[in-house]
């Protein structure tokens, strides 16, 4: 082991669960910051369970073992997973860390993705959570957020000192190699709108019914872990509508499947109350989709221009909203065109770039980046 090189510690243990999120983020932005380190002098270490300690091509790792959440705190000061002293810099890639290095020399990098317990929690909950979130800022050297709009509540809800705070957009997944498969509890070819995501109240998938009511001839298409009440609740509020034969929610897909319904649906979807930066209707964008999104939180950052907003979830206002949206898109032929632009500001290559550069700050190196021009944004 050449102590000579400088070690980066890159928390990419959410990788595990690939059907998340948090897990998506950790293995695309795992992959493409090993690239850009090794091309500027920087040795990736990732801290990664087990199982995937080969998906990304290092020379060291360290595997996380699983404990406890709530000992870990007391736990990790007399532990024996001991940071090595060779270790520069640790990047924790979401706030929901819970491995830190022992050695108070090694610098720390905080990427924050959202704080939607602000939302979704109360009382005693958020204070915990307020906490939790208080210290990992304090032990941090810079703090990262994946849109403005995390920013902003960022900085309204912590004091961060003196401590950079830098905005860097998550990339999309590279899909062009997936093939598309028809989907074999599709039965028709009845034009449908599709949408996507754990089947949860904040998601706001239950205000799509009343659209659809209002759109004869249209089924609607929910992927994701559909085990929920709110779940349920749909199905339940279908059926009183009459609707029950138009609505399916068929549950997680695989990547082949939601490929297909990404590139053969009429229209993208997404009501949703609380996004810290939404990568689905990024992917909706990147095949040319009409994107139809709620204007909340980090929504309209990622949507951009090209997206059509509901700024309320009335039944009229909807329908309208989405028989405009649908009538610009079909009048303009080259809007499928600047819808895929647009999603092509979102690139993990870029997000490496900007996380290496302040790497490098962080560490006091002269930062001699690798930028390739940047697309104009959208």
């Amino acid at each position: 082991m050449h102590h000579s090189s400088i070690r980066v510690v890159l928390d990419l243990e959410k990788s595990r669960n690939r059907c998340s999120g948090l897990g998506q983020f950790a293995f695309h932005l795992g992959r493409a910051l090993t690239t850009e380190m090794a091309a500027r002098g920087l040795e990736p270490v990732p801290l990664v369970a087990a199982a995937q300690e080969h998906d990304f091509e290092t020379r060291d790792t360290l595997l996380a073992k699983a404990w406890r959440k709530e000992i870990f705190q007391r736990w990790y000061r007399w532990t024996q997973l001991i940071t090595p002293p060779d270790v520069a810099l640790w990047h924790a890639t979401h706030q929901q860390a819970r491995y830190l290095p022992l050695n108070p020399k090694t610098k720390v990098i905080l990427t924050i993705h959202d704080l939607n317990y602000l939302r979704e929690k109360n009382g005693k909950k958020i204070v915990r959570e307020h906490r939790r979130i208080d210290r990992l800022i304090r032990r941090a050297d810079a703090v990262t957020v994946i849109s403005r709009f995390v920013a902003e509540e960022v900085q309204q809800h912590f004091d961060l000192g003196e401590r950079p705070l830098q905005v860097i957009y998550n990339g999309r997944p590279d899909t062009s190699q997936i093939p598309a498969e028809r989907p074999r509890w599709l039965n028709d070819d009845c034009p449908f709108l599709f949408s996507i995501g754990i089947i949860d109240r904040k998601k706001n998938f239950h205000v799509l019914l009343e659209l659809l009511r209002n759109l004869p001839g249209r089924n609607l298409v929910v992927a994701g872990q559909n085990d929920s009440e709110y779940a349920t609740e749909i199905l339940r509020m279908a059926a009183q509508m009459g609707i029950a034969d138009r609505v399916v929610l068929p549950g997680p897909v695989s990547d082949q499947q939601r490929q297909w319904l990404y590139e053969n649906c009429e229209s993208f979807v997404f009501p949703s109350l609380t996004e810290g930066f939404g990568l689905p209707p990024i992917e909706a964008m990147t095949v040319g989709k009409p994107v139809f999104l709620a204007r909340r939180t980090s929504l309209p950052e990622v949507g951009g221009k090209k997206a059509f907003y509901w700024d309320d979830f009335s039944a009229e206002h909807m329908l309208e909203v989405y028989q405009q949206g649908m009538e610009t898109f079909r009048q303009i032929p080259q809007y499928a065109d600047q819808l895929k632009q647009s999603a092509a500001r979102f690139c993990w290559e870029n997000s490496a770039r900007q996380y290496v550069d302040l790497y490098h700050r962080v560490l006091g190196l002269p930062v001699i980046s690798t930028e390739r021009p940047r697309l104009a944004a959208a």
